[in-house]
């Protein structure tokens, strides 16, 4: 017989891909074909398309992405995860590859979808070691914290490894809480529109140029806070009260350096500062810090604002003149060569009156909450059930319901974080935060990973849209842990 063997070269490339990356055991088809070789054939043969239809039919669907360190990626379908690596079905290879996740520093799992009826978790719990668990609170005491989910059943974890409750439904004040996509937001009218902003992982995400917009329907007193992470050329403007979201109007904007914060009246006219104020120099900390929280409030009516940093005062500007913002929309701006992420957005209404001392939330001394009214209280959180939490303050016992209270932050005192692992993984929710774990198991129905957080618990497999791999090499990072690799072109495209 005159066989004649035939490599067919989509299948040469997979395997010397596999082989070229140093990884397991490619069960990628290479077929010896010894059949005639008619080129005039179809070598995939494909039902003619129907009106309309404008996908192509010989190529299967391949919605998840393999990102290697060298910055290579796959596209394909991630299939399960075992002591032997990530299996990954290529539509390039005829048997599923096996990728030991040495290589591997990212796995986007845009295939993996929450169920149609799933509930909205009722907190956000945040860890010492930055992972932010949603669910629904069952129970705090002296000891431990129940949190119940849909993902994983109920969740046990230390009361030490707790660092602050988050109601998500917000109280009569809430007016934005998120961002949790980007319906509602709106981007500029700039060149590079398509690509300037981008939503992941419960945040939007600046690469280059460009602005992005959201009518908050900012009252006449109100509270923005914000969380904001960036690398590389750093300006970030925030315009708040603006008439528009497309364009930026008549408003006022921050203008957020390495260095400093400065506050500007801004119209179509053009800007000016405020009387003969100059820029606000960042402290200490501050400057050093690639990721700050940032608090804006204010008063319409005494046309003044005031902007925290981190939990402390930076400045309190009055505008002698005419308020000058003239709407009731919010706008994000960012420079180009810039990364930023901005998270954690709230927007609720105010009683016009500022904080007489805000506390540094990660080094308290006390347990603290903080009402929906904008009252704190310090003391000692003492327990949770049945929707409410009992807290002990210097003067009474109180009994607060869960849904008065805006925020709980837990003293540091005996606070407890879990040791890095060179195996963890970390996994991040498809709307809203994320668990760092070490998985021990992946298939289509199961996840079993484990944690000093919460032990081994199994998780369903369509509750998480990203894994990063190899925690210690990616790039830097805030003490949080989210990632801040960017977005490449083609994440932004499919954004």
């Amino acid at each position: 017989m005159n066989a004649r063997f035939h490599i067919k070269p989509v299948y040469l490339c997979c395997v010397l891909l596999a082989l070229d990356l140093g990884m397991g055991p490619a069960r990628a088809g290479i077929i010896l074909d010894d059949s005639p070789q008619d080129s005039t054939a179809p070598t995939n043969p494909t039902t003619p398309p129907k009106p309309g239809d404008t996908s192509t039919p010989d190529k299967p669907a391949t919605p998840d992405l393999l990102r290697f360190s060298n910055k290579d990626t796959l596209h394909g379908a991630f299939l399960s995860f075992d002591k032997d690596g990530v299996h990954w079905k290529s539509v390039e290879s005829k048997d599923p590859i096996v990728f030991q996740t040495g290589n591997v520093t990212e796995v986007k799992l845009d295939s993996h979808k929450p169920p149609a009826n799933t509930p909205s978790p009722n907190q956000a719990i945040a860890l010492t070691n930055g992972d932010v668990l949603p669910g629904t609170l069952v129970t705090l005491d002296d000891k431990s914290l129940i949190l119940d989910t849909w993902y994983a059943g109920k969740i046990t974890i230390p009361r030490s490894m707790v660092k602050g409750i988050t109601p998500l439904k917000g109280g009569a004040g809430t007016l934005y809480e998120g961002p949790t996509g980007m319906e509602g937001w709106t981007l500029g009218n700039n060149g590079n529109r398509a690509k300037s902003w981008s939503y992941r992982d419960g945040a939007l995400i600046a690469t280059s140029y460009g602005t992005i917009g959201r009518d908050m329907k900012l009252p006449d007193a109100s509270s923005i806070s914000f969380d904001l992470l960036s690398r590389g050329q750093n300006q970030l403007s925030v315009c708040i009260y603006c008439d528009q979201v497309e364009n930026i109007g008549n408003c006022y904007m921050f203008q957020i350096n390495n260095n400093y914060v400065y506050l500007q009246r801004y119209s179509r006219n053009g800007m000016s500062m405020i009387g003969e104020q100059q820029p606000v120099m960042l402290r200490g900390a501050m400057m050093r810090s690639d990721k700050l929280h940032f608090d804006i409030k204010v008063n319409k009516a005494t046309k003044t604002i005031w902007l925290y940093v981190n939990g402390n005062l930076l400045k309190q500007w009055t505008d002698p003149g005419e308020f000058a913002g003239s709407g009731t929309k919010m706008i994000f701006s960012s420079q180009q060569g810039m990364y930023a992420k901005v998270s954690n957005i709230k927007v609720t209404t105010w009683d016009g009156k500022p904080d007489e001392a805000a506390a540094d939330a990660g080094k308290q001394k006390e347990d603290s909450i903080k009402m929906a009214n904008s009252d704190r209280v310090s003391g000692k959180l003492k327990s949770i059930a049945d929707g409410k939490a009992v807290f002990a303050s210097s003067y009474a016992d109180l009994t607060i319901p869960l849904d008065r209270i805006e925020q709980i932050d837990m003293s540091s005192v005996g606070a407890d974080q879990p040791k890095k692992n060179a195996n963890d993984v970390r996994a991040y929710f498809a709307d809203r935060g994320s668990v760092t774990m070490e998985l021990q198991s992946w298939d289509d129905k199961h996840v079993i990973a484990s944690s000093p957080n919460f032990g081994t618990v199994t998780f369903s497999p369509d509750a998480f849209q990203r894994l990063l791999f190899n925690l210690g090499s990616q790039p830097a990072a805030d003490e949080g842990g989210d990632d801040t690799a960017p977005l490449d072109d083609e994440e932004m495209d499919s954004n």
